[in-house]
């Protein structure tokens, strides 16, 4: 049933080729005869002969699809018939179920023709770094982490972000890579010049329990102060001489809020407006009064002064419940604007109050809380009796330089992810505490940051190479000479071990020399200079020169830098280069322990999270924003840990060199405390992300059971059984489905009637064009729909008819109980998702061959074609031997003829 990429050209051809021909001949795409048939009828009265209807001849169509002319033929057939323009009205209609399995035929032929004629036979186009390749080579270059974003993307929908076709140069982006550059060397430099220096500052949470008292005091005069002036401003909107004023005021943006009516206050009585409600200043006092007259502020706040620990810590509470006047719902710890970049640590001493359920027991960490985006979360495991201390590392950038940029803040997780939800948070704590509101989960104790010593820490390479220059301004100028040394082995260092021309490193020394003469200090002088390096092709680009018209073997040098670039994303490191500069990288033997070496390295962090986004087109989790209306628990908290579980389930698959077939169905899951409450598995506590075993019946378990993948086959509210359905074709079963035609009926012409999900996609498979897809797709994302849009298991859904406004129309909710139960296109049935799943990791090694394919992409940085199917049986094979052991894929195809060559 389920085919691999060129197994429908044995289907669709009219000669078949044997296994052992394969690699001798290209294999034949062509429609079938039985299938030209129904063409034949319905078609030939008009499209054939010279004087054929539109130009357009059936008699002459090739059944075999060879050349791009052909294609353009066959496309133009799929084109009107999933279109509807043929038959034409008047001519007999095509027999719906036969006109669905012709429009299958041909699409999947089509989509055959497009990967056979674009094959490049082996042949790897010249690329340059992508974004994440250049920040790594800058990080293990300069040692500093610099954000790339502004560069533009590498990714496609059909491409890894390694190929090179997608991988262009503009003059704007050569700009572009001179400002990175300088702004790196910045960084590097700073960091430098701080080597040493130590920092710690600290901050005890109680300092808060004094503004909250003052605060109140506040609100009682504030409160008393309002309530008068607003009786005034009744008794004056009341007066008939103010009417002309007040229907001004009305007819304004506002209309009558008090605020508006205070700033027009001598207009309407003829006297200024009282200067002060009790608060510090005078600014935005109408504001303030409004705000302390309230009903829920002032008990809040009295009943945070009733709590037991606030003389030694401060508890955090909800954010909206006492806007821009006092802050405990995040707690801020402020760093001096000029402390230095580097490594730092920041720790706090935290603990769960009584009131703290499950799902409160987390905090948010993170830098700016204007920004509402945390870095982390942890789980707070301490008592009010013994406290916890969290200790999590921070990079201080040039980035974050700014004093707005540098406060840290503690916040209680999911609490405010945007301000809707900050004001439903506090809205149902309210409604949980008398109207007071929201019981306190969390208290902290203190919070501080620490600088990590770093005087002994070993140069970057890139920053030892020109070690003998002087890096600050207060130093003797440099000789020509020193100049020529450092900028001969930093480019080395940029290169990769490419030594560059005298000549070059000759125009480096005149680039210093002219901003020198144009009165740059002597360290913007090295900067720009080095920046001109750092944004060289010998840098910006793989080198892997070839001028012979066959592929030729890489040199060890080269060799080295793809393997380091396909494990790592960044260049080799020393003992790979040594070993190519001895000779020895092409033995089998070493090169496979240099595979094992830089997997067990942490870098090949960067190979899981780059390779596992885009095989498994994780992009699609940044297309939409979960409804937190419908979806509370799906904070961003959550949905970072959930994206975080695909890539740390490859990632120990990796590590311990697992099968992959884990990722179809497995009996535990890869999880922290986070999702472990998620998903209600009790016992995990902690922030790492560790094995948790399942009893037998539980839905998790392998990629199917991930919240992040349902939420990829959801529009962020509702779940969408066509993009789950899709998804699996696409990426486990290896048999994607062609690409959606053109002009098919839209599911939302059905949103004013109470139908439900299936009823919906039944009605949209009326169309036979739709039909040839979805009967293949729909029974599988039906299978799933007992995962809700995020990820949540369900028995039972439902749906609200809208009208043309988007108001939910009477009577127009229907709801109804799932059923899962349903049977693959031409194959066996299930009863239900587990079943489903079941047949799904049957599938072995229709989901090997394609996580093969798509490795060849990410390592050689080229579409596969025709050319690679021995490469790809090749691989599949010795892992199926191995029992699709992880690494085994990777060290088969790096041990490939296709790896080493040009």
């Amino acid at each position: 049933m389920m085919k691999t990429l060129f197994a429908s050209f044995v289907l669709a051809a009219v000669s078949t080729c044997s296994a052992t021909a394969f690699a001798a001949e290209p294999p034949v795409v062509a429609v079938e005869q039985k299938q030209f048939a129904l063409l034949q009828k319905h078609c030939t009265d008009c499209h054939v002969g010279a004087d054929a209807e539109a130009g357009f001849r059936v008699d002459d169509l090739p059944l075999q699809i060879t050349d791009l002319k052909t294609a353009a033929r066959w496309q133009k057939v799929l084109n009107s018939l999933n279109s509807g323009e043929m038959p034409p009205e008047g001519e007999p209609a095509i027999d719906k179920a036969a006109k669905a399995n012709f429009l299958e035929h041909l699409a999947n032929a089509m989509v055959d023709a497009r990967s056979l004629l674009a094959d490049q036979k082996g042949v790897i186009t010249m690329r340059r770094l992508n974004r994440r390749e250049y920040r790594n080579s800058l990080r293990e270059l300069l040692g500093v982490e610099i954000n790339v974003n502004d560069l533009p993307a590498d990714t496609s929908a059909s491409a890894f972000d390694t190929v090179g076709s997608n991988l262009y140069m503009s003059s704007t982006q050569f700009e572009q890579y001179l400002r990175l550059g300088r702004e790196a060397l910045n960084e590097a430099f700073d960091r430098q010049a701080a080597l040493g220096v130590e920092k710690k500052v600290h901050f005890e949470a109680e300092e808060i329990t004094p503004k909250v008292a003052k605060f109140i005091e506040y609100q009682v005069d504030a409160r008393e102060r309002a309530e008068n002036w607003i009786k005034e401003v009744d008794a004056a909107v009341a007066r008939p001489e103010n009417a002309a004023v007040i229907e001004e005021i009305k007819a304004g943006p506002l209309g009558t809020h008090r605020d508006i009516l205070y700033r027009n206050w001598k207009k309407i009585a003829g006297a200024p407006a009282p200067e002060s409600f009790g608060f510090q200043t005078g600014e935005n006092n109408a504001d303030k009064a409004l705000a302390a007259s309230r009903p829920f502020h002032l008990p809040y706040h009295r009943y945070y002064m009733e709590q037991p620990a606030i003389e030694t810590g401060a508890y955090l509470a909800a954010s909206s419940e006492h806007p821009a006047v006092l802050d405990n719902a995040t707690f801020n710890l402020l760093v001096p604007f000029n402390w230095p970049v580097g490594n730092y640590v920041v720790r706090f001493r935290i603990a769960a109050t009584e009131h703290a359920t499950p799902d409160r027991r987390f905090i948010e960490f993170g830098i700016n809380p204007r920004t509402q985006q945390a870095i982390s979360v942890h789980e707070v495991t301490g008592t009010m009796e013994e406290p916890q201390i969290i200790e999590l590392p921070l990079t201080m950038t040039r980035a974050n330089a700014e004093r707005a940029n540098r406060s840290l803040f503690l916040r209680e997780k999911g609490t405010r992810d945007n301000w809707e939800q900050a004001l439903r948070v506090a809205g149902m704590g309210r409604a949980e505490n008398d109207g007071i509101g929201q019981k306190f989960a969390l208290w902290v104790d203190w919070m501080e940051i620490e600088r990590v010593p770093d005087a002994d820490q070993p140069k970057p390479p890139g920053i030892a190479a020109i070690a003998q220059l002087p890096l600050d301004d207060k130093s003797a100028a440099p000789q020509a000479a020193d100049l020529h040394a450092a900028f001969e082995q930093f480019a080395k260092e940029a290169f990769r071990g490419d030594l560059p021309s005298p000549q070059y490193v000759d125009q480096l020394v005149q680039v210093y020399q002219s901003y020198r003469d144009l009165g740059e200090k002597p360290s913007d002088a090295l900067k720009e200079t080095l920046a001109v390096v750092l944004a060289s092709p010998m840098f910006l680009y793989h080198s892997e020169p070839s001028e012979a018209a066959e592929p030729r073997q890489l040199t060890d040098r080269e060799l080295a830098n793809r393997l380091s670039y396909f494990l790592w994303g960044s260049p080799a490191d020393r003992e790979l280069q040594s070993l190519a500069d001895a000779g020895k990288l092409q033995d089998p033997k070493i090169l496979d322990e240099q595979v094992t070496r830089l997997l067990d390295d942490p870098r090949s962090q960067d190979f899981v999270d780059a390779f596992a986004y885009q095989w498994l087109g994780l992009d699609r989790l940044d297309f939409f924003q979960v409804n937190l209306q419908h979806h509370p628990r799906f904070d961003n908290s959550t949905r970072q840990a959930a994206c975080r579980e695909i890539y740390e389930t490859v990632g120990r698959l990796v590590a311990q060199n697992e099968s992959l077939t884990d990722l179809l169905s497995s009996d535990y899951v890869v999880i922290n405390a986070v999702l472990a409450n998620y998903y209600g598995i009790e016992g995990v506590h902690g922030d790492h992300f560790r094995q948790v075993s399942l009893p037998p019946d539980s839905p998790r378990g392998g990629l199917l059971g991930m919240a992040a993948v349902h939420l990829m086959g959801s529009n962020g509210d509702t779940s969408n059984p066509v993009e789950r359905g899709a998804w699996v074709l696409r990426k486990l079963l290896h048999d994607p489905p062609p690409p959606a035609p053109a002009n098919v009926p839209q599911l939302a012409r059905l949103a004013g009637k109470p139908l439900t999900t299936q009823q919906r996609l039944i009605a949209h498979q009326e169309e036979p064009q739709c039909a040839s897809c979805h009967r293949k797709i729909d029974p599988i994302g039906f299978g799933l729909e007992n995962f809700d849009a995020v990820g949540i298991w369900r028995t039972e859904d439902s749906y609200q008819a809208l009208d043309d406004n988007g108001k939910p129309i009477k009577d127009g909710k229907v709801t109804w109980q799932i059923d899962p139960a349903g049977a693959f296109h031409n194959g066996p049935s299930f009863a239900n998702y587990l079943e489903l799943r079941e047949k799904i990791a049957a599938q072995e090694d229709a989901f090997a061959r394609g996580m093969t394919e798509a490795l060849i992409q990410y390592a050689l940085g080229r579409p596969i074609g025709f050319s690679d199917e021995p490469l790809i049986d090749d691989i599949v094979k010795q892992a199926r031997e191995q029992k699709y052991a992880a690494r085994s894929f990777v060290h088969a195809l790096v041990q490939s003829k296709e790896f080493h060559s040009k």
